[in-house]
C-alpha cells in the first residue's frame, strides 16, 4: 500500500483481525441495545426530522465525494452500486448501517495511521434521524482524518462521488460500506461472516431456551463443498424472511426483503456479511422485546473459513429460526407489552 501506510507482519495482521472483530461486536452490542431501548420506549420522533433527513442527504453526498477522492489516491477498484434486496427506513436499521460505516472507517484509520478513535457515544433516548446523522458525521470525520494523514488536501468536492441516487437511504449507505470495504487492507472475509452467523445462532439459542421442547442447537446439516457467496446469501435471506414473518405476527416494525433485482453473481463477502449482521441486529431487538436479561456469549475469531463452512453454519441458524416461527407466533398476545408499530 502507498506510503505512509504501514505494512503489517503476519502476527500483526492476526492481532489486528482479533482487535477489530472484538471492537465491531462490542460496538454492535452497545449500539443495538440502544436501538432496542429507543424503539421500545414508544417515544415520538424528535423534532426537526425533515431537517435532519436533508442534512443526512448532504452528508452522504460529501462522504461519497471524499471516499471517491481517497479511492483514486489509493488505487482501489471502484464498485458499482448493488441492490442487496433489503429496504428499511426504520431508524434502528439506518443507525446500524451507520455503525457499520463507522467501524470500517475506524479500521481504515488504524491501517493508515495506527490511530484508534474512541467509539461514538451511545444515544440516551429514542433513536431518530438525528442519531443516524451524528454517527454518520463521526464516520465522515474519521475519513477526513485519514485523508489528512495521507496529505490529501483537495476534499472540497473536486471529484464526483459514487452514484448515491439509489432507492433509499439504507441502500445508499450499504453501497458506501461496499466501496469502503475495498479500501481496507483486510477486507471483510468469509471468516467474518462465519463469526456473525455464530452470533446469530447464540441469540437464537437463548430465544429457544424459553421453550422446553425446542432444540436450542440443531445438528449441523451435511457439509457440502464448492458453495459460493450466492449460496450463503440465499440461505441467509431465507433466515431473514423467517424473522420478518415473526415480526409481522408480533406486530413489530421490520425491514422488507425483495431480492428480485439483486445481481447474485456480483455479491462480495461484505454484502453477505451485511445480511448476516442484519439478522443479528433483528434478533437482538427481539431478544430485548421479549425481556430476556442474560446476553448471549460473543463469538471469537474462528480461523480461516470459506463459503461452504458458512452455508453449513447458516443451516443451523435456519433450523433455529424455523422453530422460533412455530413457538413465537402463538406468543404474540402475551410475549411482551403492546408496542407501537412504525412503518
Amino acid at each position: 500500500m502507498t506510503n505512509p501506510k504501514w505494512r503489517l507482519t503476519a502476527s500483526h495482521n492476526l492481532a489486528s483481525r482479533r482487535f477489530f472483530s472484538t471492537l465491531l461486536f462490542g460496538l454492535l452490542v452497545v449500539g443495538l441495545s440502544a436501538l432496542v431501548h429507543g424503539t421500545a420506549t414508544g417515544q415520538s420522533a424528535p423534532a426537526g426530522t425533515e431537517a435532519n433527513s436533508a442534512a443526512l442527504g448532504a452528508e452522504v453526498g460529501a462522504f461519497s465525494r471524499d471516499l471517491e477522492r481517497l479511492r483514486r489516491f489509493m488505487g482501489a477498484p471502484k464498485v458499482s452500486p448493488l441492490d442487496i434486496g433489503i429496504r428499511s427506513a426504520i431508524p434502528r436499521d439506518l443507525y446500524f448501517q451507520a455503525l457499520t460505516l463507522w467501524e470500517q472507517t475506524n479500521r481504515l484509520s488504524f491501517e493508515v495511521s495506527r490511530t484508534r478513535p474512541k467509539p461514538p457515544p451511545t444515544p440516551a433516548g429514542a433513536i431518530g434521524p438525528d442519531d443516524v446523522l451524528t454517527l454518520f458525521q463521526a464516520s465522515h470525520q474519521q475519513l477526513r482524518q485519514v485523508m489528512q494523514s495521507l496529505q490529501i488536501t483537495d476534499t472540497g468536492g473536486a471529484v464526483d462521488g459514487n452514484d448515491t441516487a439509489l432507492a433509499d437511504d439504507f441502500t445508499t449507505i450499504a453501497n458506501l460500506n461496499r466501496q469502503l470495504n475495498l479500501l481496507l487492507e483486510r477486507h471483510i472475509s468469509p471468516s467474518d461472516i462465519y463469526q456473525e452467523i455464530t452470533l446469530a445462532i447464540a441469540y437464537s439459542a437463548r430465544l429457544l431456551a424459553r421453550y422446553p421442547d425446542a432444540v436450542r442447537i440443531p445438528a449441523e446439516p451435511p457439509f457440502e463443498s464448492d458453495k459460493s457467496l450466492r449460496d450463503v446469501y440465499l440461505r441467509l435471506t431465507e433466515c431473514l424472511r423467517s424473522i420478518v414473518r415473526i415480526f409481522d405476527r408480533l406486530d413489530l416494525a421490520v425491514l422488507r426483503i425483495d431480492t428480485r433485482q439483486t445481481e447474485l453473481d456480483r455479491l462480495q463477502s461484505g454484502d453477505v456479511y451485511l445480511i448476516a449482521a442484519m439478522i443479528s441486529s433483528q434478533l437482538d431487538f427481539l431478544y430485548k422485546h421479549l425481556a430476556i436479561a442474560q446476553p448471549p456469549p460473543q463469538p471469537i475469531y474462528p480461523g480461516l473459513k470459506f463459503p461452504a463452512h458458512n452455508d453449513q453454519r447458516a443451516g443451523i441458524l435456519q433450523a433455529q429460526l424455523q422453530q422460533l416461527e412455530r413457538y413465537l407466533a402463538p406468543d404474540a398476545a402475551q410475549s411482551a407489552p403492546d408496542q407501537p408499530k412504525a412503518r
